[in-house]
């Protein structure tokens, strides 16, 4: 029995090393796509000339880096509760990672041209479908009971809140995109924290119990 048990947890192990490989590899070919520039002219000003062409691309390498390990933090975060698996918790998570792999030709893509409104609303569309992948693993992996008998169900609602932020972000970096310049749209990103907050089912509990008094005081 104590070896079933073993082998089992191994297996899990295999899936959660896999899916960090996946995560590895992403970050690192988002960072190849950034490559030395070839400088025509011998002089400073040429050299300073191909450093501003290169800016979109590290701008798009910066903001995808932090998108993709906020997706891998939640990624874990659901993977830290997560007891056991099935073969649809597999096979979900494989659909999650398959946007996840993708990630880099977006990137690639709106980096160089970040002009495009059409290269902008792929980028962003990858993401939230990522994100809704990712939702997916977790609502089945609740519905299925994979998660340990004493795991609470506000805990559960507040992951799941958690993970419709990125969705949410990108939602707003849509709309965003048809009134303003495709680089102005990033700051649906940037709001993702705080639709954590305000989504956080929890959150007001705990600012209630910081604006109480200490006992020593009351």
């Amino acid at each position: 029995m104590e070896n079933q048990d073993e082998n089992t947890t191994l297996s899990f192990e295999r899936v959660l090393f896999f899916s960090d490989a996946v995560f590895a590899i992403v970050i690192t070919l988002l960072v190849l796509e950034i490559k030395v520039p070839h400088i025509a002219g011998h002089t400073e000003a040429a050299f300073k000339s191909e450093l501003l062409h290169l800016l979109p691309k590290v701008l798009g390498f910066i903001c995808s880096f932090f998108v993709v390990g906020m997706l891998w933090y939640e990624h874990h975060r659901i993977f830290r509760y997560i007891n056991h698996f099935t073969a649809g918790l597999i096979w979900r998570n494989l659909v999650f990672l398959l946007f996840i792999s993708f990630i880099p030709f977006p990137t690639a893509l709106f980096s160089e041209y970040p002009w495009s409104r059409t290269a902008l609303l792929i980028y962003i569309a990858l993401f939230g479908l990522a994100a809704l992948a990712k939702l997916w693993v977790w609502t089945y992996a609740v519905r299925a009971r994979l998660l340990p008998e004493t795991f609470g169900r506000l805990q559960a609602l507040k992951i799941t809140r958690r993970s419709l932020c990125v969705p949410l972000g990108c939602l707003v970096c849509v709309i965003l995109s048809l009134f303003v310049p495709t680089y102005f749209a990033f700051v649906g990103f940037a709001l993702i924290p705080v639709f954590a907050r305000l989504l956080d089912p929890t959150a007001r509990s705990k600012d209630t119990r910081s604006e109480e008094p200490p006992d020593s005081a009351r």
